[in-house]
């Protein structure tokens, strides 16, 4: 696209009446001054190709009353510049390609919390802490070795308390209602005998 200056000489403004088939056009000629030097012309700029073509056509243009001055190239902003849009369109085609930090490695997953299962299972304790067998006789057989083991067997499988089964007799005979029968201890001595002497298992004997 062009912007043109187009000149009166002599006059320092002008309202020119252009011609243009049964339309006339006002182009208004402005800015001109006197100096010692003579006149500065009255001037018009456009950039419209239309306006240009109509002065340019008319007879003023042609018989030497309005003259061209200056002629600038300017970018037409109508028309899209081809090498940023296939720039643009490269730019949104191209895959995005993500990076590795985005999967997570070994270490990362290492270091991520534990879920709640995870967790659970971690601080778990084992529940049964003795070693169980199965006797001949139909009872559970369970080693333990001493009394007070004898004690939080019974506590924690069937909740009996301690003071219940103050003697290793009482313990045995809490233990085979619920199917069990210690063994290890002194337990052993009882098992040997098909009835347990209860004047030796006293509370002295724990």
């Amino acid at each position: 696209m062009e912007k043109i200056t187009y000149g009166v000489p002599g006059l320092v403004d002008w309202i020119a009446e252009i011609k243009a088939g049964a339309a006339t056009l006002r182009v208004h000629f402005s800015g001109g001054a006197l100096t010692t030097y003579g006149v500065t012309p009255a001037e018009y700029t456009t950039a419209n190709p239309f306006i240009q073509k109509v002065i340019e056509q008319s007879s003023e243009f042609k018989n030497g009353r309005i003259i061209t001055l200056r002629r600038t190239e300017i970018p037409d902003s109508n028309k899209p510049v081809k090498p940023a849009k296939r720039k643009l369109q490269a730019a949104t085609q191209s895959p995005t390609l993500q990076p590795d930090a985005e999967q997570p490695t070994p270490d990362a997953a290492s270091s991520q919390p534990a879920t709640e299962h995870e967790t659970a299972a971690t601080n778990e304790e084992p529940i049964d802490n003795f070693e169980t067998t199965a006797a001949t006789d139909g009872f559970t057989a369970v080693e333990v070795s001493c009394l007070q083991d004898a004690h939080a067997y019974l506590q924690e499988k069937f909740n009996l308390a301690s003071y219940k089964v103050r003697s290793y007799e009482a313990a045995q005979r809490a233990a085979a209602e619920h199917g069990v029968r210690f063994t290890g201890a002194k337990f052993d001595t009882l098992n040997s005998n098909d009835e347990p002497n209860n004047e030796e298992m006293t509370d002295s004997e724990e």
